[in-house]
């Protein structure tokens, strides 16, 4: 089942991966190292927004969720996707009020234009629509991986189509702006649906008449473990979204495009193993649950060797023809950014080794645990970072 439901994802990633580079590709041939860097900055300051309010609650409902279904709890996991969604649609709203009243403070750091603030704030929409954590979980304890493969390459390729639009149209950055972003609202509206038609085809309805009492105490820790999953996702957010901020600061718009490029040719192999992690921490969360420790701890292994191979395969690949891809992809005018992806590959094939630990960890309701290692060497990061750009 884990393989066949890797697999389903691994399809649609595929097509999502592909078509990633592409979009990105005729992005930046379209606006260039400088306009590509502007609209990178304005995309990395609202995921990071994003991230850090807005409550991302599919981890907590595969954990908990999972324990209701097997306990023959339906009333209880009811209570659990009532609580999700309004956690993640109160901090949705939160977020997006956020992510525009602190346009202004980030575009007066960065030396923003005015046009880039308005730009910004009209960006700032996609927060707003951002409440697919419980609509991810529900997905996922039902195995509904194909239902995921469709969805994401049917968004992808409307992204795809809609660049190539603008390209041919010659828009400025503004128009591929409003591509990216309604590309994303149509992401999470399709991902909503499908859930909320799964649960009502499965039998579970009239989920807002269900009392959210007691919930604390039938399922111990729930509180500690969505506050502990959320604040880890926001330290994550230092390392893949702020950096970007940090470099624009510091080097400008031109290099924000070369940096850019490498994380996205690194993020296609993310594509890939991500099926992985989505199929596994269900698998393992079960596996847990029933206490059968010794499968448990196969997986892992197993999954761990697997991943170390692909993701080293994958870096040489890179280095025997990395100029080749860029020069294919986004043209000379980034052939820079070949030696910096060069050791972001190599970093990101070291974190790829060691996926299937974070979904382990969470699966054993040590959240807290995944927070101080993802806080930890965040500490250690920035600093290091200002200092070498400086340097």
């Amino acid at each position: 089942r884990l393989f066949k439901n890797t697999g389903l994802l691994i399809g649609g990633d595929t097509v999502s991966a592909v078509l990633g580079v592409l979009t990105f590709a005729v992005t930046a041939r379209a606006l260039g190292t400088e306009k590509l860097g502007m609209l990178i900055l304005i995309d990395a300051y609202v995921r990071i927004v994003d991230k850090l309010i807005n409550f991302q609650s599919w981890q907590f409902m595969i954990k908990y969720g999972s324990d209701a279904l097997t306990a023959k709890d339906p009333s209880g996991f009811k209570a659990l996707v009532k609580l999700g969604t309004i956690v993640d649609s109160v901090t949705a709203g939160i977020g997006c009020a956020v992510a525009v009243a602190g346009a202004g403070l980030i575009a007066h750091w960065q030396n923003w234009s005015p046009e880039m603030i308005r730009l910004c704030m009209i960006y700032s929409g996609i927060v707003l629509f951002d409440i697919a954590g419980v609509p991810t979980g529900v997905l996922r304890i039902f195995d509904k991986f194909r239902s995921f493969s469709i969805q994401k390459s049917v968004t992808s390729v409307i992204k795809f189509a809609g660049v190539l639009i603008a390209w041919a149209l010659r828009c400025d950055l503004s128009g591929f702006l409003w591509v990216w972003m309604l590309t994303e609202i149509v992401d999470y509206v399709s991902l909503t649906a499908m859930a909320w038609i799964e649960l009502h085809r499965r039998g579970f309805r009239n989920i807002w008449a269900e009392p959210l009492t007691g919930i604390p105490k039938r399922f111990p820790g729930v509180w500690k473990f969505l506050i502990s999953t959320n604040l880890t996702g926001s330290v994550k957010v230092g390392f893949r979204e702020f950096d970007i901020l940090v470099v624009g600061k510091l080097l400008g718009f031109a290099d924000v495009g070369l940096y850019k490029l490498a994380k996205k040719l690194c993020a296609a192999l993310d594509r890939l193993t991500n099926p992985l992690f989505q199929s596994l921490y269900p698998e393992l969360t079960k596996l847990w649950a029933k206490r059968d420790y010794k499968d448990f701890r196969f997986v892992v292994k197993r999954m761990t060797y697997l991943m170390g191979g692909l993701s080293l395969a994958s870096w040489i690949i890179f280095v025997i023809w990395g100029h080749e891809i860029i020069l294919i992809t986004t043209g000379r005018e980034f052939i820079a950014a070949y030696s910096v992806t060069v050791w972001y590959m190599l970093a990101n094939a070291i974190a790829v080794t060691s996926l299937p630990l974070a979904p382990m960890i969470l699966a054993m309701g040590q959240a807290h645990l995944s927070f101080w290692i993802q806080f930890l060497p965040t500490l250690i990061y920035f600093p290091i970072l200002f200092w070498m750009l400086q340097a």
